[in-house]
C-alpha cells in the first residue's frame, strides 16, 4: 500500500513540477484581467526590475568565464540573430499585416513600432534561465541587439516606412547597463565566495526566476488590457497579427539553430531571444515620433503580452521540444537545478 501511495506521490510532483508555471500563468491572467490596478503599485516600486537584476545576478553566479568565453566564439548566431531581430521580423510583420487586412500608412507604421526594434531586454536572458539555456549566449545576443538598434531601427523605419525616427541611444545604454551587465559583472566577482551557494540552491533560484516572470506576466497583461479593450474591432486582428508573428520567428528560428548548432543550449537561448521584441522602446517611439496615431502602440503591446504568456508556458519544456532537440544533439547546459552528476552537464 506505501508502495502505490509513494507511486502516486511521484506521478503527483511529476505533474505539478511539469505543469504549475502553466497552470500559474493562468491564474495571473485572469487576476490581471479582473484586478488590474496593482500592475500600478509594482511599476512604481519598480519591483520587476530589482527582480530581474536579482535573476541575473544569481544567475550569472552560475556561470564561469569560461561560459562567456565560449559565448562569444558563436559568432555566426549572434550574426544571425541580427538578421532574425532586424530583417525577417520587420518583413514577416509587414507580411502578416497586409494578410489580416492591417495595409494603411498608419497600420505599416503601427506594425514597425513592433516589429523594427530590439529583442528583449531582460525578459528572454530569464526565460533562457528557467529553460535550462545558454544563459551567457542570452546576455551577448541581447546586448548586442540593443547595441545594434540605436542604428538599424531608424533605417528599418527610413526604408520600410518612408519615415524618420530617432532611437534614445542613452536611455537605452542606462537601462541594459543597470539591468544586465552591472549585475553580471558583479556576480562574476562575487562568484569566488557565492557560486557554491547558487549550485546548491539551482533549482530554488529557478523557481525565484519563474515568480519574477509571473509578475512580469501580471503587469504586462494588466498594463495591456485598458489599451487593447479600447483598440475595438481591430483587437481580433492585432492579436491574430501578433499571434501568428510570433510563433513564425519561433519556427523560423528554431530551423535557423537546428542549421547553425548541435548544442541544445544554444538553440534556446538564440531562439528565445530573436522572437521577443522589447515594449518600451516600442512605446517610447510611438511617443516621441507619432503620438497622433492612436493605434500606434496596439501591435507591440499585443505582440508583448502573447511572447510573455507563451513563452513563459514553454519555457520550463523548451529544451524537449522536436525542434529544438532535434535527433542529433549536444545537451551542453543542464537544465535549472540540476546536480553536478546530471547527464549532459555543462563542461
Amino acid at each position: 500500500m506505501s508502495g502505490a501511495a509513494e507511486t502516486r506521490g511521484s506521478r503527483f510532483e511529476a505533474l505539478l513540477n511539469r505543469w504549475w508555471l502553466a497552470a500559474a500563468i493562468a491564474a495571473v491572467v485572469a487576476v490581471a484581467l479582473l484586478a488590474p490596478r496593482g500592475a500600478g503599485t509594482i511599476l512604481r516600486w519598480h519591483v520587476i526590475d530589482g527582480g530581474v537584476v536579482v535573476v541575473m545576478f544569481l544567475g550569472s553566479l552560475k556561470l564561469d568565464a569560461a561560459r562567456f568565453r565560449e559565448a562569444a566564439r558563436q559568432v555566426r548566431l549572434v550574426a544571425l540573430s541580427l538578421v532574425s531581430v532586424f530583417t525577417l521580423a520587420p518583413l514577416a510583420a509587414l507580411g502578416l499585416a497586409w494578410a489580416f487586412g492591417l495595409d494603411g500608412d498608419g497600420d505599416r507604421i503601427a506594425v514597425l513600432i513592433c516589429a523594427a526594434q530590439a529583442s528583449t531586454l531582460a525578459t528572454a536572458i530569464v526565460l533562457t534561465e528557467v529553460a535550462g539555456g545558454d544563459v551567457a549566449l542570452a546576455i551577448l545576443i541581447t546586448v548586442v541587439n540593443n547595441v545594434a538598434t540605436v542604428a538599424v531601427t531608424p533605417l528599418i523605419f527610413f526604408v520600410l516606412g518612408d519615415t524618420r525616427v530617432e532611437v534614445d541611444h542613452l536611455a537605452m545604454a542606462g537601462e541594459m547597463a543597470l539591468k544586465i551587465l552591472a549585475p553580471v559583472l558583479l556576480a562574476q566577482l562575487c562568484r569566488h565566495w557565492l557560486a557554491g551557494f547558487a549550485r546548491r540552491n539551482g533549482r530554488r533560484l529557478s523557481v525565484f526566476s519563474q515568480l519574477v516572470i509571473l509578475i512580469y506576466i501580471y503587469t504586462g497583461v494588466a498594463s495591456s488590457a485598458e489599451r487593447l479593450a479600447d483598440a475595438g474591432s481591430l483587437l481580433v486582428r492585432v492579436l491574430a497579427l501578433a499571434a501568428a508573428l510570433h510563433l513564425l520567428l519561433l519556427l523560423a528560428n528554431a530551423l535557423i539553430a537546428r542549421s547553425v548548432t548541435p548544442s541544445v543550449g544554444a538553440r534556446t537561448a538564440f531562439v528565445l531571444c530573436s522572437s521577443q521584441k522589447t515594449l518600451p522602446a516600442a512605446i517610447l517611439v510611438w511617443k516621441s515620433h507619432f503620438p497622433q496615431l492612436a493605434a500606434g502602440p496596439l501591435v507591440a503591446v499585443a505582440y508583448h503580452m502573447l511572447q510573455l504568456v507563451a513563452d513563459s508556458i514553454l519555457a520550463p519544456g523548451f529544451r524537449r521540444l522536436p525542434l529544438i532537440r532535434g535527433r542529433s544533439v549536444r545537451d551542453d547546459e543542464p537544465p535549472p537545478g540540476a546536480g553536478p552528476h546530471h547527464r549532459g552537464g555543462a563542461r
